[in-house]
């Protein structure tokens, strides 16, 4: 066997072992007051939203945003937000996850953690709650493993990962045993997602943060002389739709010109190049960054188009047009999208690759959909938008007096 695999063999070996005993530690270890937030490489998300309603609030317990992305840790430490950079201590990060009453996530644990099996089992003895990224068409973690198989440990380790959640956010109960199936988790917490939260709302200075634009396209959003309309492709797996062919692009931005209305591009965070101009690129064109939290800007949208991004559903709190790609089952993926998955009705104004203009003047003029909108809004979030972060809030509140409370018996 070469060296060099006989190295990376033991390393792993020392990894798992090393994740066991942290594991049950986790498990024993008396817990402290303390809630961590996890996200992605940038501030965004439901759990950024959490996290900064949760320092608004008096509470009984610390709170920290844990990264081990560098850039995002720095930001944060700037702007005067308590922050664990995971990688810049290990000891100091293994002892406060081991000790953790509360641990949040919004995306899989992998990404938030690096990929550590050894961070991740530090967790495993906190309550964990999985707020998750949106209404979803697509069939996520561990309903893929009939498609996708589990030999391969770059798509199994993450699946487990996500599986050690103890409570699931679900946002209505038609969508209940898709979260189920999804995580394997039984207990569903009832409440909406915290990022809608300035979809109803002005967002504040903090929530700002991983929100800013270059002053040239926000002065554009910002304008109320011309339309804007937005396009967000999702992540497709390596098997690109209509939507991200350079020709549906060329075809976008041209009739968007002739309608006199500017065009929003934003790629998918697992999709986006870092190293990718922003900003105004084009006469009526401006790029947004994939790692952009578009949320503070979604009301300045008039029509949203997509391929099957869990944007829209969303983004159908805002009253406005969306439009989606029809995708014949089996005609892209052999599981996805599904909309199986959702209550049935449409909701969105359906194109195909020949009806592209035809289905923008229709959103873009009198749209006539408000009510199916409407209907299937009321179908998807059960709860208050504005209420999102206060419910979540109590229950977490509860969970770390539990996790701290004297637990012990004494046998006479």
């Amino acid at each position: 066997m070469d060296e060099q695999l006989v190295k990376s063999a033991i390393t792993q070996f020392d990894q798992i072992r090393l994740s066991l005993d942290l594991s049950a530690l986790s498990r024993r270890v008396k817990k402290r007051p303390v809630v961590l937030f996890f996200g992605r490489s940038t501030f965004s998300d439901n759990s950024k939203y959490l996290y900064l309603a949760a320092l608004l609030k008096e509470r009984n317990y610390e709170v920290y945003w844990c990264t081990p992305h560098d850039t995002l840790s720095a930001q944060l430490n700037e702007a005067g937000l308590p922050c664990l950079p995971l990688a810049a201590n290990v000891d100091l990060s293994i002892d406060t996850l081991l000790h953790a009453a509360v641990a949040v996530f919004c995306v899989n644990p992998s990404e938030s953690l690096g990929g550590s099996p050894v961070l991740n089992a530090c967790l495993d003895g906190a309550v964990k709650l999985q707020l998750w990224h949106g209404v979803s068409v697509k069939r996520l973690a561990l309903q893929l493993v009939q498609y996708l198989g589990v030999r391969d440990l770059g798509l199994r380790q993450p699946w487990e990962f996500s599986s050690r959640a103890d409570h699931v956010l679900s946002t209505a109960s038609f969508l209940d045993p898709f979260w189920r199936e999804v995580f394997g988790c039984r207990s569903l917490v009832r409440a909406g997602y915290p990022r809608n939260e300035v979809l109803r709302r002005a967002a504040t200075d903090d929530e700002m943060i991983g929100a800013r634009l270059d002053d040239e396209t926000a002065q554009a959003l910002q304008s109320t002389k011309r339309r804007k309309v937005l396009m967000v492709p999702t992540w497709q797996r390596g098997q690109p739709t209509f939507l991200s062919e350079e020709a549906c692009l060329v075809r976008l931005l041209r009739h968007a010109r002739a309608k006199g209305y500017d065009l929003f591009i934003k790629e998918h965070p697992m999709r986006t190049n870092p190293a990718a101009a922003t900003g105004k690129r084009a006469e009526g064109l401006y790029l947004l960054p994939g790692g952009l939290d578009a949320y503070p800007w979604l009301t300045r949208f008039d029509a949203l188009i997509t391929d099957y991004s869990s944007l829209m559903f969303d983004f159908m709190l805002t009253g406005k047009p969306v439009m989606r790609l029809d995708l014949a089952p089996g005609e892209h993926q052999n599981f996805e999208p599904d909309y199986s998955l959702i209550p049935p009705g449409e909701f969105a104004h359906v194109y195909t690759p020949d009806t592209l203009e035809k289905t923008i003047d229709a959103a873009m003029g009198k749209d006539g959909m408000q009510a199916q909108r409407e209907a299937m809004v009321a179908q998807l979030f059960e709860t208050d938008p504005l209420g999102a972060s206060d419910r979540l809030l109590q229950l977490i509140g509860g969970w770390v007096d539990a996790a701290t409370a004297p637990d012990w018996t004494v046998v006479d």
